[in-house]
């Protein structure tokens, strides 16, 4: 059995020591750079102390960090204020309501509620021509610190332009319970042509333009008396087609047939 000599692994652990030596003396030379660089020392102060805060007080950071306050809140269906020319255009695509949430802090959502008690979503097409166009919807008043959520957002307004077209109106009678419209002469009204302001496909869809005249309420003893017409247009259903007639009322005169 031969014996090994010590020497054979003394260079060995000399190299093992070198590289240990080596390792240390740059890690020192590192730390020296930061410790003693002014931006190097605020770096490591801030970990370290930011070490200490997590494994001391970590729920209370967490709290800090983490917790939002912003508070969203339902308003419900509020009414769109369409902003247009409406005597010279008609609009369409637009809704009469829409869902409307606020998101912010409580209190300011308060404070902006209780100081716009009556709140509008505006659809602004004033600077729009005839057609279709893709509008955003907006909730009028708006602080910077409150953010709106509205569904729809956007919607997809159409423009017409209204025209101008004149029609006869005849008279149409309305009797009361006890009435028949033999007791009653053809009505005569104060004139027979009113003037229709409407889009072009609605004043197309008119078929015959209606005075309505009332007798309900006048007693067999009223043989002539005067009501207040109200003027309506049909479409060739007998639906009422809405448009803006001018006059909308007219005077009728009611004369009650000669029984004797």
């Amino acid at each position: 059995m031969s014996n090994q000599n010590p020497k054979h692994s003394t260079p060995f652990l000399e190299k093992i020591q070198n590289v240990l030596r080596s390792l240390f003396r740059r890690f020192n030379k590192m730390f020296d750079k930061i410790i003693f660089n002014k931006v190097g020392s605020l770096i490591v102060s801030f970990l370290i102390s930011l070490v200490i805060c997590l494994g001391i007080n970590y729920d209370n950071i967490r709290v800090e960090l983490f917790n939002d306050r912003t508070t969203i809140v339902d308003l419900g269906n509020i009414d769109v204020d369409i902003q247009l020319d409406e005597e010279n255009f008609e609009v369409s695509g637009v809704p009469s309501s829409v869902q409307v949430s606020l998101s912010g802090e409580a209190m300011d959502i308060q404070v902006f509620r209780q100081q716009n008690p009556n709140l509008k979503v505006e659809a602004d097409l004033r600077q729009y021509d005839e057609g279709s166009h893709v509008i955003e919807l907006e909730l009028k008043n708006l602080p910077s610190t409150l953010k709106s959520i509205i569904s729809p957002e956007t919607v997809t307004a159409t423009i017409t332009q209204k025209q101008t077209r004149s029609f006869t109106v005849s008279p149409e009678i309305v009797i009361g319970t006890g009435q028949k419209s033999s007791d009653f002469k053809t009505p005569v009204l104060s004139q027979n042509m009113v003037t229709v302001r409407a889009t072009a496909d609605e004043l197309n869809a008119i078929r015959f333009v209606r005075a309505i005249v009332d007798v309900s309420g006048h007693t067999n003893e009223e043989k002539k008396f005067e009501v207040k017409a109200s003027v309506a247009c049909y479409d060739a259903d007998g639906s009422r087609v809405q448009v803006e007639i001018e006059p909308d009322k007219i005077d009728a005169t009611v004369e009650r047939e000669d029984t004797e």
